[in-house]
């Protein structure tokens, strides 16, 4: 159900991800089904623009002849969005990651830094088995944070999507656990961080840990669906089922979306069943 997804996705582009997932107007992102050549893959590094070469061999020439004429104009933002729109209606949001990180290196603030970040994220969590792609993605992300976090330091937010990136992208994982600690460190009201903290020891199987951070997270938002629905997971996964039904019965009530509403609905039943 949607609920594991919930679980294994990041927070700082959660929205997007799931228009990607489950909008009807984008289908999910399938991978070129050519292998990359040897120039694409060079000592662990990845050459994005030979990948780009290729995939434009690929897609619709229409498209393509509406993506050149754009090209020169990749210092305007909305022409950067409409050349990204183009290419995620085609399935290739690491395009649309590759076209925003550009537009960052030209504007230099933290704003376009954290957008190219968000792109990187979402196109590294849905490159599928491509894993010479992903890596490069997830590595734009980081950097990208980087930036953004070096120009506004102060800004936490940043820091906890540099934190997901490395959690959910890396074998680093420590590094975005401890980014993650020395912001609740000097604020244990930051919700974002709490969350993050919370999911990722629901992944990690530190489920007593968990329910901590995602109490804490309760707590402050007492309307936060996302905290109810991953807290009942923790709960299931220590035996306390009523409390996952009752976590699972808060969180239907505030998500809006209808079939949502039925697959929790349709879990719940199957907790009360397994719980006779």
């Amino acid at each position: 159900m949607r609920l594991k997804q919930y679980i294994t996705i990041g927070v700082c582009t959660a929205l997007l991800i799931i228009v990607y997932l489950f909008a009807n107007t984008i289908k999910p992102f399938k991978n070129s089904t050519k292998e990359p050549s040897k120039a694409m893959a060079d000592e662990g590094s990845f050459h994005f623009e030979e990948y780009l070469t290729q995939l434009n061999t690929e897609i619709n020439k229409d498209t393509l002849t509406i993506i050149n004429q754009l090209l020169p104009s990749l210092t305007d933002e909305k022409i950067i969005d409409s050349i990204g729109l183009l290419y995620a209606e085609m399935n290739h949001p690491e395009a649309t990651a590759y076209y925003q990180n550009k537009l960052a290196i030209q504007k230099n603030n933290a704003r376009y830094w954290s957008l190219a970040g968000e792109k990187g994220y979402l196109a590294g969590i849905l490159s599928g088995k491509n894993e010479e792609l992903r890596t490069y993605l997830f590595n734009l992300a980081i950097e990208a944070f980087k930036k953004a976090t070096e120009l506004s330091p102060q800004n936490d937010s940043f820091k906890v999507k540099l934190a997901t990136c490395y959690m959910d992208g890396t074998p680093d994982v420590m590094s975005g656990v401890s980014i993650l600690r020395e912001v609740v460190a000097r604020d244990s009201n930051n919700v974002e961080a709490q969350f993050t903290l919370g999911r990722y020891g629901i992944v990690s199987g530190q489920f007593d840990k968990s329910i901590i951070r995602l109490e804490k997270v309760i707590s402050l938002q007492p309307s936060n669906a996302d905290a109810y629905l991953l807290i009942a997971e923790a709960y299931e996964k220590t035996g306390d089922i009523d409390k996952a039904i009752r976590a699972l019965e808060k969180g239907k009530s505030l998500v809006q979306d209808a079939n949502f509403k039925k697959e929790i609905a349709d879990y719940i039943t199957q907790l009360k069943q397994k719980n006779k």
